[in-house]
């Protein structure tokens, strides 16, 4: 097994590390490859696009203003009712 060591690893930063280690009582060394392998399991940015890219499936088209009243809706059901209506908008000079 191989060994990295890091140098000049600021005191916050050593400080945050050893608390979430703790935190999910593991050492600071299992937390930080646990770090590494979940980062290396994602791809980076160039792969993801490059992916995107190459994919040829169609795209289905989402209607965002829609889906964000919906999603707005369950979240307050008021809240549609009272900013459609025109005495309950704000005026800002």
């Amino acid at each position: 097994m191989s060994m990295l060591q890091i140098r000049n690893l600021p005191d916050e930063l050593h400080s945050a590390l050893a608390e979430r280690a703790r935190e999910q009582s593991v050492s600071m060394s299992e937390y930080v490859v646990r770090l590494l392998r979940r980062d290396l399991a994602r791809p980076t940015i160039d792969e993801w696009v490059a992916e995107q890219r190459a994919d040829r499936t169609p795209s289905r088209h989402i209607d965002v203003v829609q889906t964000l009243d919906e999603v707005r809706m369950d979240y307050d059901p008021d809240e549609r009712t009272q900013s459609e209506a025109p005495e309950n908008r704000s005026t800002r000079p």
